[in-house]
């Protein structure tokens, strides 16, 4: 199935990466179960004062000014940040990566679509995850690529699946050149990758000469379980590059996510970048924060609150939903993947709801507008607080009850 994404009719500059996701402005949200938002109060935000102040007092002239050393820096961003997050991987992943193989970028989003220009020419094809995120099915769209939407079960990516197609399209003549995964913690089925479909799936890359781009957005946050290696740690030299982001376990407003692997994929991405970089400012300031070693107790607190909160929509959900929905439980991340009663009519579920101050995300979001012949939402926990879940929650069910045909 090739997937395709939202296409606007206005012109081609103004419709790039438009795909409406959020309420009109008329409805009112009480409970905005809609966007992969993390909750405002895990923001470190003392923390961030005291080192933005520091940095400003130590190193004004280089914190407010472009990355010094000329084009490189000013492309790759601010070698301290990058040495603390190669350091990091190695530490804790076992990865060794040079600090020329970690490109700052604005967040996760940039570092993907950056990604994606690098590697994919118009008329390429890109294989993804179905359902997958919305975002890159547009960038895909709006580069002239197409993309291949590969199923998944309840163990995430069919990795057999993946490797007809990729079998397919070499001998058609027009082969997979991208594999776009969220591994850890899928967004929206929050499931993660077992070890032998991941392994299975670097030789696949290996044998088709196919690079995969491994989405770790989510990958921090574990809150039950072993942790599985990412797809870079078992390739480091291999055909893999990696995107991480502060923006889930820190704070969006930081802008600083970066894309690591194989320095000759990393120079690869950069070739095609024309901006003039991250924050100076904030990279430094990042740079701070990991030698102060705060961010693994920060993710630690995070991932607490998280967990709790997963608990309580779930504990909602079989209170206030009964057997009209049913989802697998996540070891982690920010979403519950919820699959509706066949009788149920999603599109008048989510406008009941959203009638009542609930907003969720309507599962065709993440196949392209494809039908699936099955309903699904994505309900994200992070965002809302905790003491108001279990009553949004409720005027879900009730949305929910209402849309039974």
């Amino acid at each position: 199935m090739t997937l395709r994404s939202d296409t606007p009719p206005w012109s081609a500059k103004a419709q790039r990466g438009f795909v409406p996701s959020s309420p009109a402005p008329a409805a009112r949200v009480t409970w905005a179960f809609e966007a992969g938002l993390p909750d405002p109060a895990t923001f470190p935000a003392e923390d961030l004062a005291r080192l933005t102040t520091e940095v400003l007092r130590a190193e004004p002239e280089l914190a407010l000014q472009y990355n010094e050393g000329g084009r490189p820096l000013l492309t790759y961003g601010y070698g301290g940040l990058r040495a603390a997050l190669a350091e990091r991987l190695r530490q804790r992943e076992g990865i060794e990566v040079e600090v020329d193989g970690v490109m700052l970028t604005l967040g996760a989003v940039h570092a993907l679509t950056l990604a994606l220009e690098a590697f994919l020419d118009p008329g390429d094809v890109v294989a993804v995850e179905a359902p997958t995120w919305n975002h890159v099915l547009t960038t895909v769209a709006r580069m002239g690529a197409r993309a291949v939407a590969i199923p998944m079960d309840d163990d995430g990516l069919r990795v057999d699946r993946l490797e007809d197609e990729l079998a397919a399209a070499a001998a058609a003549g027009h082969p997979v050149k991208v594999v776009y995964t969220i591994a850890t913690f899928h967004t929206p089925t929050g499931v993660t990758l077992p070890l032998e479909r991941r392994q299975r799936l670097v030789e696949l890359a290996e044998r088709f000469n196919v690079v995969v781009i491994e989405d770790n957005v989510y990958g921090e946050l574990r809150f039950s379980g072993e942790p599985v290696p990412s797809l870079l740690a078992l390739a480091p030299q291999g055909p893999v590059v990696r995107v991480d982001s502060f923006s889930k376990v820190l704070a969006p407003g930081i802008r600083i996510g970066w894309l690591s692997g194989p320095r000759h994929l990393v120079d690869a991405v950069a070739a095609v970048r024309d901006d003039l970089g991250v924050s100076s400012l904030m990279a430094r300031v990042m740079a701070r924060y990991l030698a102060e070693g705060r961010l693994d107790p920060q993710i630690a607190r995070v991932n607490a609150l998280y967990e709790r909160k997963r608990d309580v929509a779930e504990a909602a959900l079989r209170e206030h939903c009964g057997e009209l929905v049913r989802w697998r439980q996540p070891q982690g991340g920010m979403f519950l993947w919820l699959q509706l009663d066949p009788r149920v009519d999603t599109a008048v579920a989510a406008a009941r709801a959203l009638e009542g101050g609930v907003a969720c995300r309507p599962g065709e979001r993440f196949f392209g507008n494809q039908a699936e012949g099955t309903p699904f939402l994505r309900l994200a926990y992070a965002p809302v607080p905790e003491d108001e879940i279990e009553r949004g929650i409720g005027v879900l069910g009730d949305a929910i009850r209402f849309a039974l045909r």
